[in-house]
């Protein structure tokens, strides 16, 4: 029952990500607080769970701000997928490996949107890859590790249970 009000709440992230913290950062680089949300889901949440919000957020991002329609929602599964592989293979606890993982993953996030602009669009931007990308990347993994943190104290609220004894009627 409460994973119906997370669909909301994703909508609601996406905004604030688009509008209120690309307003800090005076549009110079955003702040993909949806991506560490999608890497969080593929270290922590099981496949159907974690699919789905991932392509949730994919279809929000791709409703508000992509050119090419189903980019956001491929690139998130995608990662969601690979952070699924990461997180089986090594230990998923240590805030560098988390800032590492997830810096690499917008890098490729940024990476397949040059491509595909490039080859769908034809628009050639690749000239952003240092002046956008990469402090892009630097930021999401700064960042990565305190969101993790926060997301780790409220995981207990999704799965809290009221366990009291049976009463007589």
């Amino acid at each position: 029952m409460i994973y119906l009000l997370i669909l909301p709440l994703l909508l609601l992230l996406v905004i604030v990500q688009i509008t209120i913290l690309d307003l800090l950062s005076f549009g110079w680089i955003g702040m993909e607080i949806s991506l560490i949300v999608v890497i969080y889901a593929g270290f922590h949440l099981d496949a159907l769970r974690g699919g789905i919000l991932s392509l949730m957020l994919g279809f929000f991002m791709d409703c508000l701000t992509s050119a090419i329609f189903g980019l956001y929602m491929f690139l998130y599964v995608l990662i969601f997928f690979l952070s699924m592989v990461v997180a089986d293979r090594v230990y998923a606890g240590r805030p560098f490996l988390i800032a590492f993982f997830a810096g690499l993953c917008t890098l490729l996030e940024g990476l397949v949107i040059l491509l595909l602009n490039r080859f769908v669009l034809g628009v050639d931007v690749f000239y952003t890859i240092l002046k956008i990308f990469i402090p892009q990347a630097v930021v999401v993994g700064l960042l990565s590790p305190l969101i993790f943190g926060l997301f780790q104290r409220f995981e207990g609220f999704l799965h809290a249970e009221v366990r009291r004894p049976a009463q007589r009627i």
